[in-house]
């Protein structure tokens, strides 16, 4: 595993005196761990940890175990239950007054609150991260600017989106963290073929764009294979069966979402899946098999009240529109049709508050 990050605190566990200092070295490298996917290895390392975290009852070491259990969760299935977690680290950051600790803990309860679309909390804890983080806390600073550059692409503002990666880039090569660039990687190509693949459920494909995108998903993979990540497997693959539908490919598509879909399920993209089969549908049809796709439409249809964003609605909502109007179903066809120009309507108007909410947020900043 090529890890700057480890090599350090593999060198600053050997020369550390004092035990708690040591413990929380400890547990900042079963950290790095999990955020490269060796789930198995880092909760070994956390055991470890802990039983010592009994032993000399510090706040701070206390809190690092908690983080650190919040980030297992976390690169295991995106799970919502690491947010209490991060809360009980920055609960006993702030017993043990250690203002660094509150501020990482912070960064990770936007990160969480991002990813659950609870805008306000995310706003609160991006505000104290920015205000707590001494610059030089490239742990923090990187996992900020990731949900930052996040949010902003979300909100349609790339040109801010691109300066906050490259703020969280600076900060990850800084603390030679390769699993967060990965993750950067990971979300880049995330939001973009979400984008793309929106525009083609729409009717407005830009192909060119597509066949970009997918060569910058392919990247992303070989990044993660030379790095040693595997966090997060199937994000990559669905990705990339979301652009090769879009690019006509559409047998290839059906075979990554046949071999990976279950998997991103387990790994916290269940809300996600009713687009997914939608897009499998739309393959299917496209391929001549009608009652493959009409199997997958309905399934998708079963799975939409697990979908909580509007744009994620609305693309469902118009491939299926798509399937069932190639199926010879109009009135079928009509009604998603209604139903994603309703959802499309709520995604922009959620871009723009998104977008005046976190300008609002660093202009207070300054």
């Amino acid at each position: 595993m090529a890890s700057r990050l480890i090599e350090r605190l593999d060198q600053a566990i050997a020369k550390a005196e004092d035990p708690v200092q040591r413990e929380c070295l400890k547990a900042e490298r079963a950290g790095a761990l999990a955020r490269h996917g060796l789930l198995a290895e880092a909760r070994f390392a956390l055991t470890g940890v802990r039983t010592q975290s009994q032993r000399h009852r510090s706040a701070l070491l206390g809190a690092w175990v908690s983080l650190i259990d919040g980030q297992i969760d976390h690169f295991e299935a995106v799970a919502p239950k690491a947010l209490a977690k991060f809360e009980r680290a920055h609960e006993l950051a702030d017993a043990a007054a250690d203002n660094s600790m509150k501020a990482l803990a912070s960064a990770w309860m936007a990160n969480a609150c991002f990813n659950a679309s609870n805008v306000p909390a995310m706003l609160g804890h991006l505000r104290q991260t920015l205000e707590l983080a001494p610059a030089e806390l490239h742990s923090a600073r990187a996992r900020v600017g990731l949900v930052l550059a996040d949010a902003y692409r979300f909100a349609g503002d790339d040109e801010r989106s691109q300066a906050w990666y490259l703020k969280a880039r600076e900060h990850a090569s800084a603390e030679g963290d390769t699993s967060m660039i990965s993750a950067l990687l990971h979300n880049i190509s995330a939001m973009r073929s979400a984008r793309i693949s929106l525009d083609d459920a729409f009717g407005q494909a830009d192909r060119d764009m597509a066949a970009k995108a997918l060569l910058e998903a392919e990247s992303t993979a070989n990044y993660d294979w030379g790095a040693g990540a595997a966090a997060l497997a199937a994000m990559v693959p669905v990705i990339r069966a979301q652009l090769l539908a879009v690019l006509g490919r559409h047998e290839e598509a059906v075979a990554l979402f046949d071999a990976y879909l279950a998997r991103a399920r387990s790994e916290g993209m269940g809300h996600r899946e009713a687009r997914f089969l939608a897009d499998r549908a739309w393959c299917h049809r496209n391929n001549q098999r009608s009652t493959e796709a009409l199997r997958d439409a309905r399934l998708a249809e079963r799975c939409l009240a697990a979908q909580f964003d509007a744009d994620d609605l609305a693309a469902t909502h118009a491939r299926l529109a798509q399937v069932y109007a190639a199926c010879d179903r109009a009135e079928e066809a009509a009604a998603h049709r209604a139903r994603a120009e309703q959802s499309l309507a709520a995604h922009r108007l959620a871009q723009m508050e998104m977008r005046n909410a976190l300008n609002a947020t660093l202009d207070r900043l300054g």
